[in-house]
Parts: C-alpha cells; sequence; structure tokens
C-alpha cells in the first residue's frame, strides 16, 4: 500500500467517519422541543444540555489533550465508547421522563448524559483526527484542516433530514427510540474510525522532559542564539537541531 493511500485511510477516512459522527450534537434544535414536551419541561431547561455538551467539549480538549498526544487509539477508543454511551443514556433519561413527567431526576441525567459523557466524546473525537490529519498532511496542512471542518459541517447536514425521518415514523416514543438506534449506528462508525486510524509509520511522540517540546518538536530545527564577548545578543543563522 501505498504512502498516498495510506493518508487517505489511515487519515482522512477515520476522521470523516469520526466527525460525521459527533457533528450531530449540532442538530440539538430538530428535536430539543419534542424532548421538553416528552419529559414535562420547558425547552429553555433542556437546551441547557447542549451548552453542557459545548462547555466539556472544550474542557476535555484542553485537559485530555496529553493523552491524545500519548495515545491516539486510547483517545479515539474513548471518544467512541463516551459519545455512543452518552447518546443512549440520554435516550434512557427521555424515556424515564415520559414515565415520570416533571421529575427532575430526568432533565438531570439528560444534562449529564449529552452534556458531560458525549461532551467527553466529543472532544476527544475531535482531536484525536486532527492530530493523525496534520502528521499525515505536513506539506498540506490547510487541506487536513479543511477535512475537519468538513466531517463536522457535513454531520449535522446529513443527520437532520434522517432524524426528522426517524421522528415522523418510529410512532409513540420515537424520541427515546432514535437515541438508541442512532447510539448503535454511531457507536459502530466511530470504532471502525478507530481501528482505521493509525499515526505514519515511523512516528514517535517526542520522550523529553521540557516542557512544551511535544508541540515545539514539530518543528525541526530553531535558531541558534550566539552571545559575543560584549554580552550583545546575536542570532546565528545555522539552525540547531532539537533533541
Amino acid at each position: 500500500m501505498s504512502k498516498n493511500e495510506n493518508k487517505w485511510i489511515r487519515a482522512a477516512i477515520p476522521a470523516l467517519l469520526l466527525h460525521c459522527s459527533i457533528g450531530t450534537v449540532y442538530c440539538w434544535s430538530i428535536f430539543s422541543q419534542e424532548i421538553a414536551d416528552y419529559i414535562g419541561f420547558s425547552k429553555g431547561a433542556t437546551e441547557w444540555a447542549f451548552s453542557f455538551a459545548i462547555f466539556f467539549l472544550g474542557m476535555s480538549a484542553a485537559f485530555l489533550g496529553n493523552v491524545v498526544e500519548k495515545d491516539i487509539h486510547k483517545s479515539s477508543l474513548i471518544a467512541a465508547i463516551c459519545f455512543a454511551l452518552g447518546m443512549a443514556g440520554t435516550g434512557f433519561f427521555i424515556y424515564y421522563g415520559g414515565l415520570h413527567q416533571h421529575n427532575p431526576i430526568a432533565l438531570v441525567g439528560i444534562y449529564i448524559s449529552y452534556g458531560f459523557i458525549m461532551g467527553i466524546g466529543l472532544g476527544t473525537g475531535y482531536l484525536s483526527p486532527v492530530k493523525t490529519l496534520m502528521l499525515w498532511f505536513e506539506d498540506r496542512k490547510g487541506l487536513a484542516t479543511g477535512l475537519a471542518v468538513a466531517g463536522f459541517g457535513a454531520a449535522k447536514a446529513i443527520a437532520s433530514p434522517i432524524m426528522q425521518a426517524m421522528l415522523d415514523n418510529l410512532g409513540e416514543g420515537g424520541i427515546y427510540k432514535m437515541f438508541w438506534i442512532l447510539a448503535c449506528v454511531y457507536f459502530v462508525m466511530m470504532f471502525v474510525g478507530h481501528l482505521l486510524l493509525k499515526k505514519p509509520e515511523g512516528w514517535h511522540e517526542p520522550q523529553t522532559k521540557e516542557k512544551g517540546q511535544g508541540i515545539i518538536s514539530v518543528i525541526k530545527t530553531r535558531p541558534s542564539p550566539t552571545i559575543s564577548v560584549s554580552g550583545s545578543c546575536s542570532i546565528s543563522t545555522s539552525p540547531a537541531v532539537l533533541h
């Protein structure tokens, strides 16, 4: 298999599978009113679930970045499990809320499932393929970024009509059934992406105690300062290789 083929199979396709799954978080507006009506709360109360999801997306991306750096397979597996589990949990608490309307347990359960658990899946699921894309497409980083954004954007465009059709055709309790079905579908998609995702052959994360070296090491050389006898600082034009 050529290196060119590897770029698509080991980076681009997994990125699209992962991002087309987690990007459906932005479909919340399609079913938020139906969830509110089903569990007996206002739409404003249920909207917090989406806000929590975006908040924990950022938090997990910030604090789990080291996991992504060290083990791309562990982070992508965490993403698949958390996203699918959060979606299935959301379906369960919608089901529970339908049986016990106006029960705050249902609302808090949706916050935890869609907001916190799915949020962790979103953050790690976004970073994992982006990191890999940047390594495979070092000479075309604009394309790598575009692929990542395209997956996120395509997610809502593809999933919105499918979700609406499911809500229209699943009958009574279609809202929670939809979450359970999608949890299975997206887990399969993300797990396949997880299996395909791989860093370039021979790539190893830099092993160093120097702070920030994990990022800086992508740049192989840096200017080396030289100090003149008079004490003034000048920059030599010869690069010093980082170790």
